[in-house]
């Protein structure tokens, strides 16, 4: 198994690799700062997903969520770099009811679990995990979390 360099360098970030509550939390103001200044205004966050044929939306509870998740490991948030190709290109591997216990999936009626290669992210990221949740009674399509599946080397 190969070691991870001390910092990532991808899309003018540097992302730390380890596991200090310093490289945590700089982890999560990389992914911040990145949905900040992605897609344009609020209205305009989404992207055509491929196999749906149905636009995923991007909103705020899709920046906690994913935020959470993905600022603990550094392939995770390389993989948040790639918001948009994941969001077009994932394939759907699985779907299950949402949990109405869960105060961020109360609003959702399922969730579909999608996959996606991102080969600019090799060697780092085999496989990205994309959740999206499906908006009870209309039907809308939300980002829930990305992070990456595996870490490969």
């Amino acid at each position: 198994m190969t070691k991870l360099p001390k910092t990532i360098a991808y899309k003018g970030y540097d992302i730390p690799t380890g596991k200090t509550p310093a490289d945590l939390k700089k982890r999560k103001e990389i992914i911040t700062h990145f949905y900040k200044t992605w897609g344009g205004s609020p209205v305009e966050r989404k992207v055509r997903n491929n196999e749906l044929k149905r636009f995923i939306h991007v909103n705020e509870k899709s920046v906690d969520e994913t935020r959470y998740w993905a600022c603990l490991s550094a392939q995770s948030t390389l993989t948040v770099l790639e918001l948009t190709y994941v969001l077009k290109h994932a394939v759907k591997v699985d779907e299950n009811p949402a949990n109405p216990n869960k105060k961020s999936q109360k609003d959702l009626e399922k969730m579909l679990v999608m996959e996606c290669v991102v080969p600019s992210l090799r060697p780092y990221v085999k496989t990205a995990k994309l959740t999206v949740g499906v908006i009870k009674q209309v039907g809308r399509k939300r980002q829930y979390c990305l992070t990456a599946k595996e870490n490969g080397r």
